[in-house]
């Protein structure tokens, strides 16, 4: 039997990481998906000590990153809103008119998604304004990053690995990735990888019923925008 040794190199990177952190990092995934929970609920899905979850939320309600409501449950807090606007500023509004643009372009909804783990989360989502029925996709909604176009796209940016999916070999050759069936049962998506100004990885999507788009003049579509939010954000024409 053989068994997979360590290297320095992954023994260093595991070492590197704080415990404590990715368990506060882990009640703020939880809560961000809106639903109020307790530190009693939120320390049973952690699977951690309610002393320890305890501890946790309030450091963050310190910081106005989480609030609590009279009944004692905690949501996420404006301190949240308040570190996100300083750290992307005018990108996201630059974000939701390229993919307001894409989206009536394309008759699809556009999503802008960023990794975070295994997930693809989205950041910023558009409907199109003419159109009389489209999908609706609320920020802040997760797709695994191995199976839903918005996540592979995100994959391709990696280097190349053994294990990558055909998809994500794919898409680097092509540029997008083409998915039915995922992130939603009777949806297709259409994803390309961005590297944002400052180096930062996304995917872009588009997300359209079953058999309603033309898949290349979308891929088309998604390149230019693309390269709409790749560009600097003084060459931006929008």
């Amino acid at each position: 039997m053989s068994s997979k040794k360590s290297t320095p190199d992954s023994n260093l990177s595991r070492g590197v990481r704080s415990q404590t952190l990715e368990r506060a990092l882990d009640t703020l995934q939880l809560l961000a998906d809106g639903r109020q929970r307790t530190s009693r609920e939120l320390a049973e899905e952690l699977e951690l000590h309610r002393s320890i979850v305890y501890r946790i939320l309030r450091t963050f309600e310190d910081y106005s990153l989480v609030a609590r409501s009279p009944d004692g449950r905690f949501r996420i807090g404006l301190g949240m809103t308040a570190l996100a606007k300083s750290g992307i500023g005018d990108l996201e509004i630059a974000i939701a008119d390229v993919l307001q643009e894409l989206s009536n372009v394309t008759s699809a909804t556009a999503v802008f998604c960023a990794q975070q783990r295994d997930d693809a989360v989205v950041l910023s989502s558009a409907r199109p304004t003419q159109s009389p029925a489209s999908v609706a996709i609320r920020v802040g909604s997760r797709f695994p990053v191995g199976t839903s176009a918005p996540g592979l796209a995100l994959l391709s940016l990696q280097p190349p690995n053994s294990d990558d999916a055909d998809e994500v070999a794919l898409a680097r050759q092509t540029g997008y990735v083409h998915t039915k069936g995922t992130p939603f049962i009777g949806l297709e998506a259409v994803a390309s990888a961005v590297r944002m100004p400052g180096g930062q990885g996304a995917s872009i999507s588009l997300l359209f019923p079953l058999g309603n788009g033309d898949v290349p003049l979308m891929a088309n579509e998604l390149r230019t925008y693309s390269e709409r939010l790749t560009s600097p954000s003084d060459a931006w024409q929008l």
